[in-house]
């Protein structure tokens, strides 16, 4: 929109060229210039003088309205051009479990920005079971986490593997269990807690009747205690003396809030892939190459075991 019609609606809506000036950050003898040079072009005048300031006259009251429909459009049509820019630009829309953004999937994300300025980014954080369903739906071209057991027949999957971690029984400072050595079977007292419950939207991904997990565990929809937030598990812990079996990789984090890891004295020390899955029947967009080569060049060593 032209610099004298900005700088009109100024004075008119301010009622003062000083004022009008120091919003549009010129100085006052440039608007003055500018509103002669529109009365000059239209020849009338646009304003006159009050013991407020300036008012518009009948002639500046119809310019003033058209302006206002014409800054109106400008920004329209600025904000419609910005948009399609932006649909323009190369999207990384990827999924990561709970455990992997604050620990190394943010330094990813931090380095693919530097290296590629013109692209947006989305991040979805949840648990496997979801990020298969983002994957599915092509809300993320990617999806880090772990492993999933007895995926449904016919989908097209594809998982590359990373590193591997153990689990490790989370609970709340100062749980009874929380002083020595304890067996599993001295757990069966206390609450399990789930952070990545099985639930119905996931039956068409995951075969639930042969989803076999660790030895202990119970499906979720009868786990006393379940949640989607890694956040909320935690005040839940902190609200109860339930324990969470969860990746050791996250100690650092969850010390933060005052949840300890018990001393599970015959823990299983079976192994988590996690790795980054993908749809094997799409090619993986060009724009996610530079950040899962970023991924297979990152030292993991200090997150998979205790």
């Amino acid at each position: 929109m032209d610099r004298r019609l900005r700088q009109f609606l100024a004075v008119a809506e301010t009622g003062n060229v000083s004022l009008a000036a120091e919003a549009m950050n010129v100085s006052q003898p440039t608007v003055s210039v500018n509103i002669r040079k529109l009365e000059e072009l239209h020849g009338v005048a646009l304003f006159q003088r009050s013991s407020r300031g300036v008012v518009l006259t009948e002639y500046g009251q119809i310019l003033y309205e058209h302006a206002r429909v014409m800054a109106r459009l400008d920004s329209h049509a600025n904000a419609e051009i910005q948009a399609r820019k932006l649909a323009d630009r190369p999207a990384l829309k990827i999924g990561c479990g709970h455990a992997w953004w604050p620990l190394f999937v943010r330094n990813a994300i931090d380095a693919f920005r530097q290296s590629v300025t013109d692209a947006t980014v989305h991040v979805e954080i949840c648990s496997s079971f979801d990020g298969l369903r983002h994957l599915m739906s092509g809300d993320v071209q990617c999806f880090i986490g772990s492993r999933v057991r007895a995926i449904s027949e016919g989908l097209a999957f594809s998982f590359e593997h990373l590193f591997d971690v153990e689990d490790a029984y989370f609970v709340r400072a100062g749980h009874p269990l929380a002083q020595g050595p304890v067996r599993r079977e001295d757990l069966a007292r206390f609450p399990r807690l789930d952070v990545a419950p099985l639930v119905n939207r996931h039956l068409g991904i995951v075969n639930a009747p042969g989803y076999v997990a660790e030895p202990d565990w119970s499906h979720p929809l009868r786990t006393p205690l379940s949640t989607n937030s890694v956040m909320a598990g935690l005040d839940l812990l902190q609200d109860s003396d339930a324990y969470l079996v969860y990746p050791v990789a996250v100690q650092p984090e969850f010390s933060r809030a005052d949840v300890v890891i018990l001393d599970v004295e015959d823990r299983p020390r079976d192994r988590i892939q996690i790795g980054v899955y993908t749809l094997s029947d799409l090619s993986v967009p060009d724009v996610a190459q530079p950040f899962l080569d970023g991924l297979r060049g990152h030292d993991f060593t200090t997150l998979v075991s205790f």
